[in-house]
């Protein structure tokens, strides 16, 4: 094994060590450059989804922004997050649902400098900023209900830094407190009971990281 491998490698081991905790199920990692090339990939990821994350890459690399996430297959556990302009990391898991995996963004970046760090200079194509939307972010449409009443719908009063550190529950929830989810949806995305979201929004509020907006529906 190259310097080059048993570096990505460790890289790798570091991120399932961390969230295999959080996620309380194996994640299956995927590192991979801007240009396509897969630099390290788990034995069971690679043989069931090598050729998606490749031909994936190498389409919306361009497309994605730093710190931007993509969730193309809505029925599988497989996640894509732009952590730099150099590198994308690919994670799945076999068990539990989509909406955990997100609560790698909030965390993302402790791995960026190293991983750029290994890859040295490479050729790095540029961000295409287009006029239709991109497959990004795109875990399921939010489902739209006719419905009565107050709709509260949380936002962020600052923008994450990658640095703080949540539960599962709130890394989750907290993608989705965007200024256009309500609370009913965010309970559809994270398939969290209501009663969960509103202790999680509750406990971000008292800390002063989200408020909420109120709209006659």
């Amino acid at each position: 094994m190259s310097t080059e491998e048993e570096n990505f490698y460790q890289i790798a081991k570091d991120i399932v060590k961390v969230f295999g905790k959080i996620f309380a199920t194996r994640p299956y990692i995927a590192i991979i450059d801007a240009m396509g090339n897969i630099r390290y990939i788990d034995d069971l990821l690679s043989k069931q989804h090598l050729e998606f994350i490749q031909d994936f890459v190498k389409v919306n690399f361009k497309y994605m922004k730093v710190g931007e996430y993509s969730v193309p297959l809505g029925s599988i556990n497989l996640a894509f997050f732009k952590i730099s302009s150099k590198a994308l990391i690919t994670i799945f898991t076999e068990k539990g649902f989509t909406g955990q995996l997100l609560a790698f963004k909030t965390r993302m970046y402790e791995w960026s400098e190293k991983i750029d760090n290994v890859l040295g200079n490479i050729s790095i194509p540029s961000t295409i900023v287009a006029k239709e939307s991109q497959p990004v972010e795109s875990i399921k449409p939010s489902i739209v209900k006719k419905k009565t009443g107050i709709r509260k719908i949380p936002y962020l009063t600052k923008n994450l830094t990658g640095k703080e550190k949540f539960s599962i529950e709130a890394s989750s929830i907290i993608q989705f407190c965007d200024g256009k989810h309500s609370v009913d949806e965010i309970c559809d995305e994270t398939k969290y009971p209501k009663l969960k979201v509103n202790q999680v929004l509750i406990e971000l509020q008292k800390k002063g990281m989200i408020k909420f907006k109120k709209f006659i529906a």
